[in-house]
């Protein structure tokens, strides 16, 4: 009953938030089955332990059970939903892309409660027309097994690690050093997103100021051979890869984030290419990008060709530097340096700067002696607008229309395009031409003047292969290398956006939502257990999943990202239920043994094998399908997968073995301060009874 009521809550939550049923959410509504059936595996193995220990029926053993584990089994769901709630906090794209998983886990264990507490004591009950029931030779044989592991080989590993409690603790804490290690050395490396695989490909021409409408359709006309003849080598001559293409003269196509240059539509042209799915073709998008950008030839007049497949997830691209200045000349001088810069770095493509030339302009300064006359760059700039554009001398109703009465100069003289000539009225109302009282300047203007806080701002943009390098390396490689130099030698102000940008504000949120967790978890423990000091012996255990989450990116080849980091914070609250269940075990253990804390820590744990080893597969099974999918367009989501998957793995072993040791370490601590405060006490009174 706990599946059934694992969908109904996903599609109320669902239906609540009004979203739509994805990947991602399926993703959490699998994820939270694990977590539901281990309530249920806690509450149920502790009521078949109460039927065969102490001789209960079935039914006074499940009202029993669900009593006894009500606690730990509502503490570790708070933990759970504590870890998940950070979640909420990521913003951006990536918190909307993440913000089904929390709110689907969330609703699913709520859920949970009322089946392990309400339905599951009933089923269990029905248990009970099977108690005189012969086991079959298989569970006899399985059982005696189990408990001959159970108590021969793992009680004397726990007795051995409990007792050498110190080698276990530094054991743990190599492992924990040895994959912060792996990280540090880029033997696993971070992507901040894998992005799912394109199905799009778009190719962008720009062509230089002065080419005609027929130089853009040639060149277009070029990228459609070149696709042609890569399609046939790619495929041995099949020509299925492409389903189809589109080309269009006068402006770029979508996929390109810089707008059009307005009035130059005829130096702009665009190829969008629709692929297969692909799941249905054995060629990968960065593989057809770079055949075809290889093939195509370069056209007299080309400015800039661009061939991208665009990836999904954040917004930006992988490598994007602002330059901000006052002069447009020095930003437009110093981008094309930083394009050269960056297409020196590995694995950089498609770089560009987005600072581009527009129409021609004329810039007209006013000169001594058109001062002398009186005149001003305002009134200047007035009639010659006048002159060009026309100006409207009145406006009368006519009917049920405006009409409005132009005066304006003959085309013939403005298409001439002497402004020198033009006749312009002086202050006292006489003519003068306007080369006599302004210099007239040619020169090439920019298309799109952009600001940021003030100050004019160029963008250098481009793509990367993160098989050779990411984001984060690629800023660290240009700050060290010839673009940390370059801006210090022209005083240039600087930063980085698109994907580094939102890759520091994802971790800064990381961060805020990972602190309230571990907080929140706290509370919750401490409230649990009543004490302030006995949480720790269970939060120990949640930097630990760290090792699991790399040695499985590692065994996987994968990269982390930053999906990953999302599922070592959810993991932390998955790692706290089987400590808290072992702990409360533990803890009902020593009131019964009267206070024999070796004893009573061995003999928790080896109970408590079972139920650990059951929940964690649970969650492990659940999750494997998903780590093991081959659809191209899950593959963003392997990396949460794997994260859970072995961190639960390598966490579930350190719990039975480094939550007895940190017990044992913490009562030594605690026998420690009890023994400074004895000798404390005994030199105050020796003093005073000396004084």
């Amino acid at each position: 009953t706990g599946i059934p009521a694992a969908f109904l809550a996903t599609f109320g939550v669902m239906f609540a938030t009004g979203q739509t049923i994805n990947m991602i959410s399926l993703f959490g509504l699998i994820m939270a089955l694990g977590i539901v059936v281990d309530d249920a595996i806690v509450i149920g193995e502790h009521a078949e332990y109460l039927r065969k220990r102490r001789k209960l029926s079935i039914d006074s053993a499940a009202i029993l059970a669900a009593k006894r584990m009500g606690p730990p089994v509502i503490s570790a769901m708070l933990t759970t939903v504590a870890a998940f709630l950070p979640l909420f906090m990521i913003k951006g794209i990536i918190g909307v892309v993440v913000s089904a998983i929390p709110a689907v886990v969330c609703a699913v264990l709520l859920a949970s409660l009322i089946e392990c507490f309400y339905i599951l004591p009933a089923h269990l009950g029905h248990y009970g027309g099977r108690d005189d029931k012969e086991p079959s030779w298989f569970r006899r044989n399985f059982d005696r097994g189990f408990d001959f592991v159970r108590d021969r080989i793992f009680g004397r590993l726990v007795t051995h690690s409990f007792r050498f409690r110190y080698v276990t603790f530094a054991f743990a804490l190599g492992l924990l050093m040895f994959a912060v290690g792996m990280m540090t050395s880029g033997r696993v490396g971070f992507v901040f997103f894998s992005s799912p695989e394109a199905d799009r490909v778009y190719a962008n021409i720009d062509m230089a100021s002065g080419s005609t409408r027929r130089q853009t359709e040639t060149m277009l006309d070029e990228v459609n051979r070149a696709l042609e003849t890569v399609e046939s080598e790619l495929t041995d001559g099949r020509n299925d890869l492409v389903i189809f293409h589109v080309g269009v003269v006068g402006s770029n196509v979508s996929g390109e984030p810089r707008p059009p240059n307005q009035g130059d539509n005829d130096l702009l042209a665009g190829m969008a290419i629709e692929l297969k799915t692909a799941d249905q073709r054995t060629v990968r998008a960065d593989q057809f990008v770079a055949a075809l950008r290889a093939e195509i030839v370069p056209m007299p007049g080309l400015k800039r060709l661009s061939v991208r497949a665009p990836a999904g997830g954040p917004p930006g691209r992988e490598l994007d530097i602002r330059l901000m200045g006052m002069d447009l000349e020095t930003l437009k001088a110093a981008a094309e340096d930083v394009v050269q810069i960056a297409e020196a770095l590995p694995g950089a493509t498609n770089i560009e700067e987005n600072l581009d030339y527009g129409a021609e302009e004329r810039i007209i300064r006013l000169s001594p002696l058109g001062r002398s006359l009186g005149f001003t760059v305002e009134s200047i700039g007035e009639q010659v607008r006048a002159a060009l554009d026309g100006a409207v001398v009145r406006r009368f109703p006519r009917g049920d229309e405006v009409v409005t009465v132009r005066i304006s100069l003959p085309d013939n003289e403005v298409a001439t395009d002497n402004l020198a000539n033009l006749r312009l009225i002086t202050p006292q109302g006489s003519y003068v031409n306007l080369g006599d009282v302004a210099s007239i300047e040619n020169r090439l203007g920019f298309s799109i003047v952009r600001r940021e806080d003030g100050f004019r701002e160029a963008s250098i943009k481009g793509d990367l292969d993160d098989d050779v390098m990411n984001t984060s390396q690629a800023v660290e490689a240009l700050i060290s290398g010839d673009f940390g130099e370059y801006v210090n030698e022209k005083n240039l102000r600087y930063r980085f956006d698109g994907r580094d940008q939102e890759q520091k504000e994802a971790f800064a949120d990381i961060g805020t939502g990972g602190i309230l967790a571990l907080l929140s978890i706290y509370v919750i423990l401490a409230w649990v257990f009543a004490s302030w000091t006995r949480p720790f012996a269970v939060m120990v255990m949640i930097p630990f999943g760290l090792i699991g989450a790399v040695l499985g990116h590692y065994a996987m080849g994968l990269n982390l990202n930053i999906l990953s980091f999302f599922a070592l914070i959810a993991l932390s609250g998955i790692v706290v239920n089987n400590s808290i269940i072992l702990v409360a075990t533990i803890e009902r253990r020593l009131e019964d043994s009267g206070g024999l804390f070796e004893q009573s820590v061995i003999q928790g744990t080896v109970d408590r094998l079972r139920p650990v080893l059951l929940t964690s597969m649970t969650t492990i099974g659940g999750l494997s399908t998903l780590m093991f999918e081959t659809s191209l367009q899950a593959q963003f989501l392997i990396p949460m997968a794997t994260t859970i998957v072995f961190g639960l793995a390598v966490t579930t072993g350190l719990v039975l073995f480094l939550v007895p040791a940190t017990l044992g370490i913490g009562r030594d601590i605690e026998a420690l301060m009890s023994g400074l405060w004895r000798v404390m006490r005994s030199a105050i009174r020796f003093f005073k009874s000396n004084a």
